[in-house]
């Protein structure tokens, strides 16, 4: 939907993460994680027809982390190996208009989710995960 001085876009973010390693000088955590957040959103952009545009990005959807079944010394995970968590996300970009239907975008998002199980206590039951990113954007 255009309105001229604003537009607003349905997006589906998809962000993987393949390998986060786990530092702990305890041998009950696992080695690392993977994880991937899928988080369809409404994407509000600010003069969409200008060269440049800022825009921010809310939304909602779930994430899933896969633990490691290998601890941070060796020997076996005792623990789950795979942790399915709903996640809001939150993000703010700008779109840099470089010829035709083509911009160049930057852009931080935030992914609030549940935690992985690593196998201690943490007392918290959110986490921040954290992306910045750029690209090549193809407006059709």
């Amino acid at each position: 939907m255009d309105a001229g001085l604003w537009s607003l876009a349905l997006e589906v973010p998809f962000v993987v993460d393949p390998v986060e390693d786990v530092h702990s000088a305890q041998d009950v955590t696992p080695k690392q994680y993977s994880s991937y957040f899928v988080t369809p959103a409404a994407r509000l952009n600010a003069f969409p027809d200008q060269a440049v545009s800022p825009w921010v990005s809310f939304g909602g959807g779930f994430g899933h982390f896969s633990e490691s079944s290998t601890l941070v010394f060796g020997g076996p995970n005792p623990g789950k190996t795979g942790t399915t968590t709903g996640v809001l996300q939150g993000g703010l970009g700008l779109d840099v208009r470089i010829f035709g239907h083509f911009s160049l975008r930057g852009e931080a998002r935030e992914f609030w989710s549940g935690v992985p199980q690593l196998n201690v206590n943490t007392g918290k039951s959110r986490q921040y995960n954290l992306f910045a990113g750029g690209g090549v954007v193809w407006h059709f």
